[in-house]
């Protein structure tokens, strides 16, 4: 049995480096702006010159989907990875 996949109208893509740390998000539906319906789709919109594309080679950047639940419990607020968290204040 295969997990349905979840909306587009739910899906949130996030562009990561290697250790987690999230770059840039983006919901994958804007109407009458845009719809992100691939990885493919998100890196481009991520990424939309030359000089974006060498850069997020040079880091390794990946993009991945997320559901909004998933993005709000694991990311919300907190886009860096355990490593480069600042920890906080007591």
């Amino acid at each position: 049995m295969t997990t349905p996949q979840p909306s587009l109208d739910d899906t949130i893509w996030l562009q990561q480096r290697p250790c987690g740390c999230v770059v840039a998000a983006a919901v994958a539906v804007v109407p009458g702006s845009w719809t992100l319906a691939t990885p493919e789709q998100a890196h481009a919109h991520f990424n939309p010159t030359r000089w974006d594309l060498v850069r997020a080679a040079d880091a390794r950047l990946t993009v991945r989907s997320v559901t909004g639940r998933q993005y709000r419990e694991q990311h919300r607020g907190r886009w860096r990875c355990n490593e480069h968290a600042t920890p906080a204040s007591v």
